[in-house]
This record gives C-alpha cells, structure tokens and sequence, in this order.
C-alpha cells in the first residue's frame, strides 16, 4: 500500500493517458527520487472523467507502487493498487481501467486526434519495447523522442505489436492480470492463431485445426509475428480446458527442449532413424518407460512410425501429434539411444550434401557426463557445479543474458523429545533429484552444494523466474512423502535465490548472496526466499 510522505509530492498533469514511454519517464522519476509520491492525471477526451496515478519507490528498494484513482477529492475512487516494476502490466492495467469507466460514461467513445500524434505515440512504444527487450532503455534518448507531447489515448492507439520485440508469455500474463476481455489475434507468415479472453481468463483458442490447450502452447513457442487485441470482441464457444498459468509455463518449457532439439541439430526436415531394427516391444518399453515424459503408446507409435525415409515434420504430421506430445518423446528417445537422425536432405543453404557425416559415439559423452556425477545421487558434483556455473557465468556476460542460482538446504525433522533437522539418505535424495528433473529444463543443471546441501543453476533465467520455479520444486517434494522419509510434513526445505545482474555483477558474490538468502529461509522458516527481498535489511 502506498504510504504518506512527508515530502513533497511530484505532480505532472497530462493531456492525455500515459503511453508506455511515458509511464517509463514516470517510473524513472520515482526511482530517482525513492520516498516521494509522483502523481500524474488526466481527464478524458470529454472531460467527463479525471484520473490519478500515484507512484512511489520505497527508500528501501523493493518492487514500485502504483495507485490508480478516478475522480478528484471527495470524489475521489481507487480503481486498483500494485506493486510491480512492470510497465507493461501497468499500461494494460491503466487502458483496461480507463476504458471501462469511460465507457460507461460515453458508450461510443470514439476520439478524434491528429495523426502526427498517432505517429510520434507508436514511435515512442516501439522504441520503448525494443530497449525493454535488451535491457538497455536510454532515458536521455526517450526524453528526445518528445516525452512532452503525451498523445496517448484510449482511442488513438490500438493493441497492437510485434512479437521480435515482446516475448508473447509476458503479454498473455499481462492480459490476465489486467482482466482484459476481447480477442488477441497473432499473424505469423500464412497462419493466424486467436485467443479470446474474458476478464484475463482465456476460453476459446485456434490455429486452424490446432485449438484448445495445444493452440495456447504453440502460440508460446512463437517468437515473431503481429498482434491484435480486439477489445470486447466475444465468442460463445470454449475449448481452454487449463490456466493461463500452467499452460505459459508448460509452453516456456516447450519453447527450452525445440531449442534443445534445434542445439542437437535436429530440424523438421530431418530423417529419422531406428538404432534398433529387431528389438520387441517389451524391450522396447524396459528402455522407455523409466521417468517417459508422455504415455508409453505414443513413444510406441513414434518409433513404429519410423521408415528411415520419412522426415521428423512427415512424421508428426502423419501421427497427428502436437508438439507438446512429439517434442517432448523425441527427446526422451534420443537419451534413451533407441533413435538417431541424419541430415542428409537437400535444404536450403544446407552446403552439407557432399560431407560424410562424422560419426559421434554417446558413449564417450555419457562417460565423461558420468565421471562428473555422483553415482549414488545422479546429481553434478560440487567441483563440476562450479565449473559450469563458471561457464555460464562467461556465456551470460558475453549474450547479456541474466543468470540466476538457487542453493538449496533439505532436511529431515525428527523429534521429539529433541529436535533434529538430519540431512537426507542417499536414497530420498536420488528421488529428489528425479522429481526436479522433470520439472527443469534441459539446460538447468542440478548438483551437490559443499558437504549436505544442493543447488541449481538457472541460465537465462531471471529472479522472478527462478523464484517461480523453486515454488514448483517445493510443492513437488511435499506432494508426496519421500522414501524413507516420513511425512511430507517432516520435510524441512530453505531455498536461497540469487541473480546476475539483479543481485550482483560478480560470479562470487551470486553464491554468497544464494547463501543468505538461503540464512534467511531458515531463519524465517520459509521455503523460498529472494536475496533483492533481504537486500535492504
């Protein structure tokens, strides 16, 4: 909640709603000048209505404030409260607000503003995005792109943009947490997907024959395209069956293993092959079935499918298969050693077609990936941990991308009369790490942490991220008891979360700020805690 000040408020009245960039400008101010209130308002283009926004940074860090008010004095009307560092949240909370009270004032609402306003207003957001995106938002730069003339109105800017410069699992959560209701409509070389939302719920989704759950988690994994969102256009049929929630983070998670495949350098036009012409199916299954990320007559029906001739796109497409089904098997066959691939097709700019493919033996690899493990555990060892976080500490430095760090304590409560908080057995930890490995991505890496502890490392991975997926880990590991363990409710888990760059720019410092923050899990009983919640303190 915000709270009083004793200094001075700094007030900016607008002749119109804030646009991106100039919610940006605001939010800069705030940051500036931790404490102080800064309140901007405006009226509608009728003047029928006056809105308020309240920001304020606390003097002790933490997320920024936002208060939305409508009306003025006795009048006055908070319309909702915040605490995001968000913008883009913000800009959909405040046009979501805005319009909704002034269409119940002027039921048409149609506004007329000169077009060079229109212009100057899109070239401000698109630049604004674009810096969003890279981290690299220039304050002096957006002050010359004429942050006075606030333009921005209801009905002079349409919901529209570019997916190349918004990643689409943050436009979808932000249409949810602002309730929106209409239709979002995303075009991406001749297909058209649409999501149709009610109060930020979504119901109904196509992708031609694609709809329902799969169509939201292919339109996840799209990383370019143009979007639309048609304020209150409606449909009565429904086909979402789950959240937006899980199902943004089951498409962020599909979005890692197409990567993955792309890394491995399996593409749709690859041919996929057998390694084991003659083996039965009851071999089949002994080699597959053991943590198979999908039902054993789909892996079945893959692998039959396959005729040496036909192409991995061929395939899918004859079976039918989303990618949320195939992507995930695909994987799952290739590490259990049942399929291989070749390259050898005629693609554009391939220039491979007169190279004899090098021969790769995985048993090499897996022997040297195991000399890194602890057999009894499966997980990395504490020295492979800090090599490879090494690594990519050096590979998020030279991509700026961030890079965040969990380090995790798990006990065992036994008692009374005395209390003790004992490590885990080496079997409850070997279930430990198969529960989290189905939960991370293929570039997490999981390992041991000095003597009884643990930790991960989350690349290109940011805090509120990595705090969301360890709120997973733990809710996982009280789902059910672990072997030998007792009760879930025995289990005793601290989980400590740091990030480059939020946290800290230097690769000693993230450990031992996963480490307090870790101190203070323990010391507040608390599951989870952030190092930027304990930073102040």
């Amino acid at each position: 909640m915000l709270k009083k000040t004793s200094l001075a408020k700094i007030l900016q009245t607008l002749p119109a709603a804030p646009g991106l960039s100039e919610i940006h400008h605001f939010l800069s101010q705030a940051m500036e000048r931790r404490g102080r209130l800064v309140v901007v308002s405006w009226f509608t283009p009728d003047k029928l209505i006056e809105f308020s926004l309240d920001i304020q940074c606390p003097v002790r860090g933490g997320d920024t404030e936002w208060r939305l008010n409508s009306g003025k004095d006795r009048d006055k009307k908070l319309l909702w409260e915040y605490r995001t560092c968000d913008v883009l949240l913000v800009y959909n909370l405040i046009v979501s607000a805005s319009s909704e009270a002034h269409h119940a004032v002027q039921i048409d609402g149609a506004i007329s503003v000169n077009e060079s306003f229109r212009d100057q207003t899109k070239k401000r957001d698109t630049y604004y995005m674009q810096a969003l995106q890279t981290h690299e938002v220039d304050i002096a730069r957006l002050s010359q792109l004429g942050l006075k003339d606030n333009s921005w109105t209801r009905g002079t800017t349409e919901h529209t943009g570019d997916l190349s410069l918004v990643q689409i699992g943050s436009l979808l959560q932000s249409l949810l947490v602002a309730k929106m209701t209409g239709c979002l409509e995303v075009h991406r070389d001749n297909e058209k997907a649409q999501l149709y939302f009610v109060d930020g719920e979504p119901t109904y989704a196509e992708i031609g024959k694609l709809t329902g759950d799969e169509c939201i988690l292919e339109m996840v994994t799209w990383r370019e395209g143009k979007y639309e969102f048609i304020v209150r256009k409606r449909t009565d049929k429904s086909n979402v069956r789950n959240s937006l929630e899980s199902l943004v983070l089951r498409g962020i998670k599909l979005k890692d293993q197409i990567n993955y495949l792309k890394n491995a350098g399996l593409w749709p036009e690859s041919i996929l092959q057998r390694k084991h012409m003659n083996i039965s199916q009851e071999e089949f299954d002994a080699r597959t079935s053991t943590s198979a990320p999908v039902a054993q007559p789909v892996l079945r029906s893959l692998y039959t499918s396959i005729d040496e001739k036909s192409n991995l796109k061929q395939i899918s497409t004859r079976l039918q298969l989303p990618q949320s089904l195939w992507v995930p098997a695909i994987i799952h066959l290739l590490e259990r050693d049942v399929i291989a691939f070749t390259n050898d097709f005629s693609g554009p700019d391939n220039g491979t077609e007169n190279l004899e493919p090098k021969t790769i033996d995985p048993t090499f690899i897996h022997s040297v990936m195991m000399s890194l493990r602890r057999p009894e555990t499966g997980m990395f060892t504490y020295p492979a941990f800090l090599y490879f976080l090494e690594q990519e500490y050096f590979r998020g430095y030279r991509s700026g991308s961030p890079l965040s760090v969990m380090i995790m304590e798990m006990r065992m409560v036994k008692g009374p009369p005395e209390f003790k908080r004992e490590p885990l057995d080496v079997v409850a930890v070997a279930e430990v790490f198969r529960r989290i490995s189905q939960l991370k991505r293929h570039i997490d890496m999981v390992a041991h942490y000095e003597t009884y502890d643990y930790a991960m490392i989350l690349p290109n991975t940011k805090s509120a991220g990595a705090n969301i997926f360890a709120q997973r880990i733990v809710n996982t590991l009280l789902s059910t008891p672990l072997p030998g363990g007792g009760h879930s409710d025995k289990l005793s888990l601290a989980f400590g979360v740091a990030c480059i760059p939020e946290d800290c720019t230097d690769l000693s410092y993230i450990l031992a700020a996963a480490e307090a923050a870790k101190a203070q899990a323990i010391l507040l009983a608390a599951p989870v805690i952030q190092f930027h919640d304990i930073r102040s303190s």
